[in-house]
C-alpha cells in the first residue's frame, strides 16, 4: 500500500489543494464513511468492504467476516469505538438486505437484521446516538420504507405513518447520505422531495424541491445543519453531457431551496461534508468543490472523483471506486 499525504495551507480558502491518494488493494467501490475522529474512520462498500482506519486514512483492515464478502455494505453508522454497524444494500428476497453490528471495535460481527421481502432494497442506515437509528428502503407498496430502532440495532419497526410516494419514486443508494438527523428532526429525500419530521418519525411533512426527476437524476443525499439550514447535491450518475442541478441550500428547514444557476454541473454531486464553521467541501464525479464567501459560491478544486467524504478537526478523508482513498488536511 502506497501512501501519500499533504498539509493544504488556504488563504481565504481559495488556495489550491489536492488529494493525496492512499491505494488499496481492491475493485470495490467505496459508498460510505463515518469518522469517529481524526484517527479513527470506518468505510464500507462492494465486494464485502467494511475497513477501519487508526491513523487517519493511511491504512486500512477489512474486518468483514468471510461470510459477507460477496455483500455491498452501502452504509455504515459509527455508534462509539466499540460499537458499528454496516448495512447491505441488496435485493430482500435474495437475502441481501440486512444489517451486521459489532460490539468491539470490528473484531467480530453478528447479524442484527434482515429483510427476506421481494421488494426491499436499503438505502441508507443514519443514527441520532447510539441507541435511537432510521434505515431507509426504497419504497414498498405506495409507501416509503422507513425502519426505526429504539436500542442500538437489536429491533427494527418501521414507520406507519408516511405520506404517499409518487409512482416511480425512490432514494439512491449511493454514499449513505440521504437521511439527515438533528435532535429530533429526522429527513430523508427521494429524488426530488424531502420528507420532514420534528418529532423522530411520529409525524412528517413533504416538502419540494428543485431538482429535476428521473431514473439516473436528482438528488443523491441530504445534510441538515440545524433544524432550518441545510444543503442537498445530485445531479445525474449516467449522463454527464448535461450540466444539471448539484447542491441547493435551505435556510428556512426546506420550505425554499434555492436554485443558482451556477450550481448547475455536469456530472454529480454526491456528499458533502464539513470542515469548518461556514466551510464545507463535496465530492462526486464532477471532482471536489469547496465552498467560499460564506457558502455563497464554490470553488472547484479538482476533477478527482469520489462517492463519500468526511471530515474531523479540519482533516478530510474521501473514498470512492476501485480502492480509493484521498486524504486532505486544512491546518
Amino acid at each position: 500500500m502506497r501512501t501519500l499525504f499533504i498539509l493544504c495551507f488556504l488563504i481565504s480558502f481559495q488556495a489550491k489543494c489536492q488529494w493525496e491518494k492512499v491505494q488499496i488493494e481492491t475493485k470495490a467501490s467505496f459508498r460510505a464513511m463515518q469518522m469517529l475522529d481524526e484517527s479513527t474512520v470506518w468505510v464500507s462498500g462492494s465486494k464485502g468492504s467494511i475497513l477501519k482506519s487508526v491513523d487517519g486514512g493511511k491504512t486500512w483492515l477489512n474486518t468483514c467476516p468471510e461470510e459477507f464478502k460477496s455483500l455491498d455494505f452501502r452504509g455504515i453508522s459509527v455508534l462509539n469505538k466499540n460499537e458499528i454497524l454496516a448495512m447491505s444494500a441488496g435485493d430482500g428476497s435474495e437475502g441481501k438486505a440486512l444489517v451486521i453490528k459489532t460490539l468491539d471495535g470490528g473484531k467480530t460481527w453478528a447479524e442484527v437484521l434482515r429483510k427476506i421481502e421481494k421488494g426491499v432494497f436499503f438505502d441508507t442506515i443514519k443514527f441520532k446516538n447510539d441507541k435511537i437509528g432510521f434505515i431507509l428502503g426504497d419504497a414498498i407498496d405506495h409507501q416509503p420504507y422507513v425502519l426505526k430502532t429504539l436500542d442500538g440495532g437489536k429491533n427494527w419497526f418501521r414507520i406507519e405513518n408516511l405520506p404517499d410516494i409518487l409512482v416511480g419514486e425512490a432514494s439512491f443508494a449511493a454514499s449513505n447520505s440521504c437521511i439527515s438527523i438533528f435532535k429530533n428532526n429526522v429527513w430523508f429525500n427521494t429524488q426530488n422531495r424531502i420528507f420532514h419530521s420534528k418529532n423522530l418519525g411520529k409525524s412528517w411533512e413533504v416538502m419540494e424541491t428543485p431538482f429535476e426527476t428521473a431514473q439516473t437524476r436528482g438528488i443523491f443525499g441530504n445534510f441538515y445543519l440545524n433544524k432550518k439550514e441545510g444543503y442537498i447535491v445530485g445531479g445525474d450518475y449516467q449522463n454527464d453531457k448535461t450540466a444539471t442541478l448539484q447542491i441547493s441550500k435551505t435556510v428556512n428547514q426546506g420550505q425554499f431551496f434555492d436554485n443558482l444557476p451556477e450550481n448547475n454541473l455536469k456530472g454529480l454531486t454526491e456528499c458533502l461534508a464539513k470542515i469548518e464553521s461556514n466551510k464545507y467541501i463535496t465530492v462526486g464525479t464532477h471532482g471536489t468543490s469547496i465552498s467560499i464567501n460564506n457558502n455563497n459560491q464554490w470553488k472547484k478544486i479538482d476533477r478527482e472523483s469520489f462517492h463519500v467524504v468526511g471530515c474531523k478537526n479540519k482533516k478530510c478523508v474521501a473514498a470512492g471506486g476501485n480502492g480509493q482513498i484521498g486524504l486532505m488536511s486544512f491546518k
